[in-house]
Order: C-alpha cells, then structure tokens, then sequence
C-alpha cells in the first residue's frame, strides 16, 4: 500500500467490475438505501400493511421513517458517496457516472456539485476559501454547532454553487446537464403522491443534510487550524471508536485521510497505525468517541463543550 495512492491494482483487476473488492460493501449499502425508500413509499400506499388505521398511527409511521431514512441517506452521501468521490469504485467510466447520478439524489444532491464541494473542501481546507466548513468569529473559532447545522444547507451552499458553478462559463454548460439529470431523477417520487414526496422523500432528506452530514463536517475540524510545517497534524480530528469506524467505511480516520486521499477507506485503519508515533509526537487531537457522541458534547452548554478536547489516553506525549 503506497502512502498516497493506496493499493495498486493488479492485471487481473482490469477484468473486475469493482476497483477494490472492499467497495461491494459501498454498492450493498447504496442498495440498501434505495430499497428502504421504496419501501417506505409502499407501505405509505398500503397503510394496512404496516397497521397504520388512523392519523396518529400514520403520523408516527412519517416520523419515524423520516429519521431512520435521513440517517442512512446521510451515511449513503456524506460517507459513502465521499468515498467514491476519491476513488471509483467501478472501472468502468460509464457505470462510475450513472451509478453516482443514482448515488447522490438519494440526498437532495446532484452528484457533481457533490464532488466539486468536497473538492473545495480538501482543496481549500480550513482556509477563508472553505465555504463548506463553519464560518469563523472574531476570535477564530467555529460558528455555534446549532447555527452551522442549520444554516450550511441548502442555504449557504446554495449561494456558493451558484457563483462557482452556474455563473461559471467553463462549468455553466455541465452543472446545468448535471443538474437537469438529478432533476428528473429526483423528482420521481412526486410523480407518485406528493404528499408522500414531502414526508418520506424532502424530509429524510433534510434530516440527512441537516442532522447527519452536518454535524459530521463541524465535528471533523472543529478546534483544528490549518496545515502547516509547525502543526503537520493539527487540520482534522481524528475518532478511533471501532464500533463507529467498522458502521462508517472508517471515516473517523479523518486526518489521515486529508493527508492520504487515495488511500482506499478499507485501508485507513492500517495507515493509522503506521503514522501513530508521528501523531502522538505531533500532537494530534485523537478522540476515543464517534461523531454521534462529538455531536453530543458540542451541542451542548460550555461545560460538555470542554470534554470535547479531551485527547485519547493512549495518544498522550510521554
């Protein structure tokens, strides 16, 4: 395994239709997703199914599917789509870019403006170009874990796109295409009941931009600064919770993932532990948690804010 491309693919590979065999678990989950949409929507079609007799019980079928749906759309995008953003998973041009299309509008995102953000993202990372990170206050720190989780999308990304993409004369022609396709494919549901696109399509959809992608981006840099010789590892925060790691393609290995992009995700856990001397002597931030629980401590008040910067014990300078 190279440090920055990750592994290096075989002759045989050529014939394969996955570019790393790790990445069945991305196709599987990305299934899975879609399937549990379309069974929410036929379930609200047939109430009996499911027990649903009146309004109280249909409204807590909405609720509860809404949740359960934007928390796997927000996994399928914000972490799994990201992965292949990086890397494609399939070797064939063709399939990388329809199976993206259907990817993305999962979550309310064309999949193109998908990838140019991340782009700006590691690009421009925690610079004053970094849209997609929490905007900074006078003294430096992050905007309150509430507004950005609020505000980020679509709102802010919205105008950032528009003036990046659309106004853009060497990029106008594909996001409008890009966009018109997602479009078509999005609006589907509502083709089907409205009414049922606004509850268990629009809302698991803001619940996932919202409430899962969100608050992931914040925890991820929150409290870092920016790259430098000084503080090689001081950019992204790193969660070594196995459980959160195995359910989330290793996403909590963040820092080694801004600093090695085209190591496979299958891959990371691995880098980590070769790098780990070089991030305990560099001090990195190496939390025992998962982002669930980071979410957690810095929504809450000042005091549950501290145990934020609380350093995994075995990552302390001896």
């Amino acid at each position: 395994m190279s440090r920055d491309g990750g592994t290096a693919p075989v002759e045989s590979d050529r014939w394969h239709i996955l570019s790393h065999p790790q990445d069945l678990h991305c196709v599987i989950f990305h299934m899975a997703c879609l399937v549990a949409y379309a069974s929410a929507f036929w379930f609200y079609k047939h109430p009996k199914l499911v027990g649903i007799t009146g309004q109280w019980s249909r409204a807590a079928f909405v609720a509860t599917s809404a949740i359960l749906l934007g928390w796997i759309s927000g996994i399928n995008v914000g972490v799994n789509f990201h992965n292949h953003s990086h890397r494609r998973i399939f070797t064939s041009p063709f399939m990388n870019r329809w199976f993206g299309r259907f990817w993305t509008f999962s979550c309310a995102w064309p999949s193109f403006f998908w990838e140019y953000t991340h782009t700006v993202h590691h690009a421009k990372l925690l610079g004053n170009e970094d849209w997609t990170l929490p905007q900074r206050n006078a003294d430096g720190s992050f905007e309150s874990f509430q507004r950005y989780v609020l505000e980020h999308w679509p709102w802010r990304y919205m105008v950032h796109l528009r003036k990046e993409l659309i106004s853009h004369p060497t990029l106008r022609r594909k996001a409008l295409s890009e966009f018109a396709i997602f479009a078509a494919l999005w609006s589907i549901p509502f083709c089907i009941d409205p009414i049922m696109a606004m509850w268990l399509w629009v809302l698991p959809q803001w619940f996932g931009n919202v409430w899962v992608m969100g608050p992931g981006m914040y925890v991820q840099h929150v409290g870092c600064v920016r790259k430098t010789p000084e503080r090689p590892v001081s950019h992204s925060n790193i969660f070594l919770l196995k459980f959160f790691n195995t359910t989330m393609f290793n996403i909590g290995y963040h820092l080694e993932h801004h600093d090695n992009p085209k190591v496979h995700w299958s891959e990371l856990p691995e880098l980590h532990e070769r790098l780990k001397k070089e991030l305990i002597d560099g001090g990195a931030h190496v939390l025992p948690y998962g982002y669930y629980y980071a979410s957690f401590l810095l929504a809450g008040d000042a005091e549950r804010k501290t145990r934020f910067g609380d350093q995994h014990a075995d990552y302390t300078k001896t």
